[in-house]
């Protein structure tokens, strides 16, 4: 246990009198003497050994002795006395009372210390035990106490009565506070069940989805130049094939995007959910507010899980619908190049900010390619809100802050998220594919993000709106997922 051992120590006692003993192994003895038996363990089970002993009497008797290898002693001690055990810093809280009786035995297993002993179990909502899964429990006193789980998806700790402990967990830092109460007894036990997928869960699926993005950018690729190739580029946008962004010269990936503008402009006129009905995660909801929160400035996460929602927050401006206004746009592939242990909340880096109108496409296009083009890739979690703190700084009165982001990728930073004071309108990509690993699930952080700021959550066909209005031990339920908001942060509740 990591910070506290040894700091309990059980004291097992036997306490004889002289004449119960019967014999005189070194010592002798006398009258108004008792012999005292003792082995002590730490909490482990190990021997406290080679270790000074001292028992105090109320009368002002004082016997120090120490401990052989196997932790057990033999003390003489006056008799018709009440003595306390100390262990170094340690007090055992049971008194113990010799009295003045010959052939009387005393057994009994006493404490050096009061304590805590709380046991921690982490499963997911299957009720399957997660093991190493690393918990961090944090003192009201500012200490911290810090172990993993273990086979059976437990970890214990031995820890002081303090007023309060808030225990966090990898992407959940406000897991649960514990209050103990303290009732002047040697010990308590406490017990806490925590319900959620994990942090190597939610690693492997945003894995998993970055995977699964850049294949389907690979394919995308091949299957234009397959049609190019053949002279059948003009099917690109009227069967709306999806263009990567970094396809190609930036001259042409302008003109295919354009023609693909035409079109949309076309479909609008006649169905004005077209976005919504084809399944447009990012212009649907942006199309949706588009008079509403006319003003904006989106934010973009455009690392390798992403690459196949740039085409659509390109094709946002080559839509041009609010012509008259520029456009502002930060893209961010958290670090550029960097190595994951290079990468420091608050200065990752790798944001890139551009605006302008129609006529300033070319420079919008090649801020994000330059952006995707310098992203590495690499672990899971995003600099979200150091992009959105950086957005922040380039907004005039009015401005909404839009991120578009990744649902299934942690937010690094989210830490960060009260320096903020804005609402933030957030647009999550994924949510609308279902599959072995995706169930519709809303990540938390996002949710927390939005409760935090005032903000919001659009879907392809959802504005949510009431976040921020939800108090603590209520629900939200989004695509049938029901969220509870327990100390201060969202969790998923098991589907009974």
């Amino acid at each position: 246990m990591k910070y506290i051992a040894p700091v309990i120590l059980f004291c097992i006692l036997n306490f004889t009198s002289s004449y119960g003993q019967g014999h005189t192994p070194g010592l002798s003895p006398e009258d108004t003497l008792s012999f005292i038996k003792m082995e002590l363990t730490n909490p482990d089970g190990t021997p406290y050994a080679n270790s000074l002993v001292v028992l105090k009497g109320e009368k002002g008797h004082w016997v120090k002795v120490m401990t052989g290898k196997d932790g057990r002693v033999k003390a003489k001690v006056p008799f018709d006395e009440i003595y306390t055990v100390h262990c170094g810093e340690h007090t055992c809280m049971r008194k113990i009372k010799v009295n003045a009786f010959p052939y009387v035995t005393y057994n009994y297993k006493a404490y050096t210390q009061r304590f805590i002993y709380f046991t921690f179990t982490y499963q997911n909502i299957n009720g399957e035990r997660l093991k190493g899964e690393e918990v961090v429990l944090h003192s009201s006193t500012g200490k911290t106490y810090m172990d993993s789980t273990n086979q059976e998806g437990q970890v214990s700790f031995y820890l002081p009565f303090d007023p309060s402990f808030r225990i966090a967990v990898k992407y959940h830092d406000n897991v649960k506070t514990i209050t103990p109460r303290d009732v002047g007894k040697e010990y308590k036990l406490m017990t806490t069940v925590f319900t959620w997928m994990g942090a190597r869960e939610k690693e492997r699926r945003a894995h998993i989805a970055d995977s699964l993005a850049r294949l389907a950018h690979l394919s995308a690729t091949e299957l234009l130049d397959s049609l190019v190739a053949s002279g059948k580029g003009g099917e690109i946008a009227e069967k709306d094939i999806y263009i990567p962004i970094n396809y190609d010269s930036t001259e042409w990936v302008i003109k295919m995007l354009g023609e693909k503008a035409k079109q949309y402009h076309s479909k609008l006129k006649e169905n004005p959910a077209f976005f919504e009905q084809k399944n447009k995660t990012v212009l649907a909801p942006l199309y949706r507010l588009r008079k509403k929160m006319a003003q904006k400035i989106i934010v973009t996460d455009i690392t390798g899980s992403m690459y196949g929602y740039t085409e659509e927050v390109v094709l946002w401006h080559a839509l041009n619908f609010m012509e008259n206004s520029p456009k502002k746009y930060l893209f961010f592939n958290d670090g550029d190049h960097k190595a994951t242990a290079q990468k420091t909340i608050g200065s990752t880096g790798g944001l890139y900010f551009c605006q302008g109108q129609i006529k300033d496409f070319k420079t919008i296009l090649n801020s994000m390619r330059k952006g995707m083009r310098n992203g590495g890739g690499g672990d899971g979690p995003e600099n979200d809100i150091e992009a959105l703190l950086a957005a922040k700084q380039h907004c005039n009165e009015g401005h909404e802050i839009f991120l578009i982001a990744d649902n299934y990728s942690p937010i690094r930073d989210l830490e960060l998220m009260e320096q903020l004071n804005v609402p933030i309108r957030i647009i999550l990509c994924g949510v609308e594919y279902k599959s072995c690993f995706r169930d519709h699930q809303i990540n938390e952080e996002y949710l927390n993000l939005a409760h935090a700021t005032g903000g919001s959550i659009h879907l392809i066909k959802e504005d949510i709106y009431h976040i921020a209005q939800i108090k603590e031990g209520e629900t939200i339920t989004i695509n049938k997922n029901d969220y509870h908001f327990v100390n201060g942060r969202f969790l998923l509740q098991k589907k009974m």
